[in-house]
């Protein structure tokens, strides 16, 4: 064979599919829920100021809540229902991020309360994890029975307690320290004081002598 008859063969080699890893990208991106997209869409977009990522991207928050669900979610879904809203992230693996204020838990009546919901595979510029969302399954048992544990959620829930635990020790502990710097400032103002006031006893007296 001439090399130009092997240059002409070695053309009519099929070539790779370069878009193979996007159609599987585009089929993965299918099989994800309405909710999980809207959601992502919705925490996504930069023009709302009621729900927006973590600095980290981890989670993402919602801003006042009752203006939240009035104003923005039925823009994405059908209802202004937050309660509906927060039962489907529980529903899809979500769980609420417990926050501190001046040492304490923040309480859910506090006027500058906001919502903070975490999943390990729902996080900024990461779309393709969508697809690692799943939603609870409902065990299989006698009629009556609940919906089977998520383990990880409360593995997940429980460690972001401890953290906070831990946070709050320290806390403490800075302020016991901080209280006993200022008791043993007192102590020695108060001695500083005794002498101040035992130097004026004896003026007092030495002029009472003199005159």
């Amino acid at each position: 064979m001439s090399p130009l008859n092997s240059l002409s063969s070695l053309s009519t080699l099929p070539t790779p599919n370069v878009s193979l890893r996007n159609q599987i990208a585009s089929s993965a991106a299918k099989t994800v829920p309405a909710f999980l997209n809207k959601l992502y869409n919705m925490v996504s977009d930069p023009t709302s100021n009621l729900i927006h990522w973590t600095d980290d991207g981890h989670a993402f928050i919602v801003e006042k809540h009752e203006e939240f669900a009035q104003k923005l979610l039925p823009r994405f879904f059908k209802h202004n229902n937050f309660s509906s809203f927060v039962r489907q992230l529980n529903m899809y693996g979500f769980h609420k991020v417990p926050h501190l204020q001046q040492g304490a838990l923040v309480q859910e009546d506090n006027v500058a309360e906001y919502w903070e919901f975490a999943n390990p595979h729902f996080q900024r510029n990461q779309p393709d994890l969508l697809c690692l969302v799943t939603r609870k399954k409902v065990s299989n048992g006698p009629s009556g029975a609940g919906p089977m544990v998520d383990v990880n959620a409360i593995v997940s829930e429980i460690s972001a307690i401890k953290r906070h635990q831990i946070t709050i020790s320290t806390d403490l502990k800075t302020i016991q320290r901080e209280n006993q710097a200022l008791w043993n400032e007192s102590i020695v103002l108060r001695e500083q004081y005794q002498r101040q006031q035992d130097t004026i006893d004896k003026i007092v007296r030495f002029l009472a002598t003199v005159f």
